[in-house]
């Protein structure tokens, strides 16, 4: 019987959501006044690539992290997963919080700050796409693209905030220490998070005594090829991100004489913009299809990409907004219906694992490494549209593996 919904679930799966982005935008908006602090030896490009590097490093956490909670709330609910993985993030966001400069600990410090930023990786890979699910999960058919788009809203205005108050410290010029107290904040918004799921009633554990590792790698085995083409499809969902709101934010200064500052003050309208317009392709979703959508959203990054970043070298202020609104609308129509889109590929009893475990393998061998390996493709040519290669290779495979699934799922509803 379908779990009636409640709007506790809603806004306790939006709080963790919001919080699990917030971090992760806070990192990348603070990584080109971060890497000075934590890579002072080497130079400003160099060290921002080293920090940069920390993205898909600790993401090396996130198959291990989904595999343990896909466990967890496959057999033992979904709500007992989600308080553990915010409880965790939130208390390694405070570590983070006070962790040591080069200054006082020298290499230590950069690599005590990737452990930390590793933990939260491995508990942040039950959170997102859990809570997607556990929400999901209890909406109506027809209103499952709206209700993506709204929990997407959420991942937005996580990353909003980051932005608002990586540039309110920057405007402040309190950049050396004020990341400190985002941080902290950060971990004060998982705590709320928590005490908003202690008071969603715990759901039945499902009777599973046979389950097994043997089982795990089974279960996995049988959905292959759904989870190669999701992994796909997330790192493409997942570099969008990386490269409209945290590539570019450090690129432009590299080549232009934007300042860092003026970046993060562009990003902070730009994610206001995004926030806005999730729920508009969340919509329009339903009216003309999610693949549909997310099909010309792939397509038209696949062939603007290489032209609008050559265009930026000579772009005046109006020139960058507009490049960048670009980006980020095309990012927009691609994430708007992802999760409804995900959810409606894998069965319900390989949901959590299959899904958490697809999105932790894009995002960390695809989406994550996308700022670090665009930069390096620049360092290497010194061609400004060699920064949209990797981004439009991404595009044309998660075009085709949307392709690919639409096809499968077209065949099984003429065979039945």
């Amino acid at each position: 019987m379908k779990k009636k919904f409640l709007p506790l679930q809603f806004w306790s799966t939006c709080c963790g959501n919001f919080f699990e982005h917030f971090d992760t935008g806070l990192f990348g908006f603070l990584s080109p006044f971060l890497a000075p602090l934590f890579f002072p030896t080497h130079d400003p490009l160099t060290a921002l690539i080293l920090t940069y590097a920390m993205i898909p490093l600790c993401m090396l956490a996130r198959p291990f992290g989904s595999l343990f909670f896909g466990y967890i709330g496959d057999v033992y609910g979904r709500r007992d997963a989600l308080f553990l993985t915010l409880f965790c993030m939130g208390a390694l966001s405070l570590c983070i919080a006070i962790s040591p400069t080069y200054q006082s600990i020298g290499v230590l410090a950069p690599l005590l700050f990737c452990f930390w930023r590793f933990g939260q990786n491995f508990f942040a890979a039950g959170e997102v796409m859990g809570g997607a699910i556990f929400l999901l999960e209890t909406i109506e058919t027809d209103k499952k693209d709206l209700m993506s788009s709204l929990y997407s809203a959420s991942t937005v205005g996580g990353i909003l905030l980051a932005s608002f108050g990586v540039y309110g410290i920057s405007f402040l010029n309190m950049t050396e220490n004020g990341w400190r107290i985002l941080y902290v904040f950060g971990a004060i918004t998982a705590l709320f998070g928590c005490l908003l799921r202690i008071n969603i009633p715990k759901e039945t554990p499902i009777k599973t005594p046979s389950f097994s590792i043997k089982k795990i790698i089974s279960m996995i085995w049988e959905q292959k090829k759904n989870l190669f083409l999701l992994s796909i499809i997330a790192g493409f969902f997942y570099a969008n991100f990386s490269v409209s709101m945290v590539l570019i934010n450090g690129f432009i200064p590299l080549v232009t004489s934007f300042t860092k500052s003026q970046m993060s003050q562009l990003n902070t309208f730009l994610l206001v913009l995004d926030f806005a317009t999730l729920p508009l392709f969340g919509y329009l979703a339903m009216k003309i299809s999610r693949e549909k959508l997310m099909m010309g959203a792939a397509l038209c990054i696949l062939v603007s990409a290489i032209p609008l970043f050559s265009l930026l070298k000579y772009a005046t202020l109006p020139g960058v907004i507009f490049i960048r609104i670009t980006f980020v609308i095309l990012g927009v129509a691609f994430a708007a219906p992802f999760h409804a889109y995900a959810q409606n590929v894998v069965p319900k009893s390989h949901r959590y694992l299959i899904i958490s475990l697809s999105y932790a393998l894009g995002s960390q061998l695809l989406g994550g490494p996308a700022a670090m390996i665009s930069l390096w493709t620049f360092k290497q040519t010194h061609l400004i549209s060699s920064v949209a290669w990797y981004w439009i290779i991404l595009a044309f495979a998660a075009l085709l593996s949307l392709i690919s699934i639409q096809i499968k799922q077209t065949q099984l509803k003429k065979a039945s």
